[in-house]
Parts: C-alpha cells; structure tokens; sequence
C-alpha cells in the first residue's frame, strides 16, 4: 500500500498533459489560487493512480509518455527505498530540506553505510526532481517559474509528514527536530 505522500505525487505525476483537470478553487489559509489548484487536482489524479497501476481495472491502459512513465517509475523507486530512507530521518542521519530535497545531514563514518546513506539521498532527491518536472506539466498555468512554488507545497507535505524525532528545515535554513505528530 502506498503512503498518503506516495499517492499524491504519484496522483500528481500521472495528471494527463492535455490540462483538462476541473478545479473549484477555495481559498484556505495563506495559500495562493495556485497552490490550492496544484493541491486540488490530487483527489482525481489518485483515481487516475489506482487505474493505471490496476492490472484488475477492466480499464484499458492509456499509453504513458517519456515522463508520465519516468514519474511512475520515480514512485516505485521511492515505495520501495521508503523503509530504508525512514531510517535514515529517524537516525537523524538525513532530514527534509527547504527546497523539498533529502539532505545528508549526519553521514554515517563506516565506508558502506556512508555510501550506501548517500546513494539513497541521491536517489530519492532524482526522484523528486521528476516528480517535481512532471508537476510543471499540469496545466498551461504553470511554467518554470513555478518551481519555487512546486518545492515549497512538496516541502510541506514532507514536513506534515515527518515524524518525530526526524528533522525538517524551516524556511529561514534552521533546522529542528520534530516533536509531535505531522511535522510540528
């Protein structure tokens, strides 16, 4: 079963390219249009998820672009690392950076535990920058200078996701540890 966070960027990275998604946007918090549209499209994409990753759908399968498929693949890179990279956060070993990447934040001092703590901080944040690509593609509102926007909304679900114990940098660069539950 994939995590809430999986879903979301998997939802997120499967969204059709043709820009078709209907979103009611509703203004919450501080949040921008944008980010609550951005935000919005998960509920269908995670329907759209289940259907492409179903081999029991009965739906036929669409053909996945390049990067659709890049993105899937990206996700179960992730599902299957997330035990071994939830180690690590719990570890203190690497923890959630600001700019929505893993960061080595306390390498291991034995050689294969070292090398093996890098080659999953350096997989992972791949893995991100083709979810994060593929969520450039959502609709023709959104261009590279989104980015920014894109880092800081998948910063703060890692960060409602965190667990305490596990760090998170704040948006100003200082870091700290989480103290209860969902990255508080």
């Amino acid at each position: 079963m994939l995590s809430p966070r999986a879903c979301w960027f998997l939802a997120l990275a499967l969204l059709p390219s043709s820009g078709c998604a209907v979103v009611k946007p509703v203004v919450l918090d501080k949040k921008t249009q944008l980010e609550n549209q951005i935000l919005g499209t998960f509920d269908r994409l995670e329907e759209e998820l289940v259907l492409a990753s179903s081999v029991r759908s009965g739906a036929p399968r669409k053909a996945l672009s390049p990067l659709e498929r890049e993105a899937l693949d990206a996700l179960m890179s992730r599902e299957f690392n997330r035990d071994d990279l939830d180690e690590l956060k719990r570890q203190q070993v690497a923890g959630e950076g600001n700019d929505g990447l893993l960061v080595l934040l306390a390498p291991p001092t034995e050689p294969a535990a070292l090398a093996r703590a890098k080659e999953l901080v350096e997989r992972e944040n791949r893995d991100r920058t083709v979810l994060l690509k593929r969520a450039l593609q959502l609709g023709p509102e959104l261009g590279d200078r989104d980015l920014p926007l894109l880092r800081r909304i998948f910063h703060r679900l890692n960060v409602q996701a965190s667990q305490p114990g596990e760090r998170v940098q704040e948006p100003d660069g200082r870091w700290r540890t989480v103290v209860g539950a969902g990255g508080r």
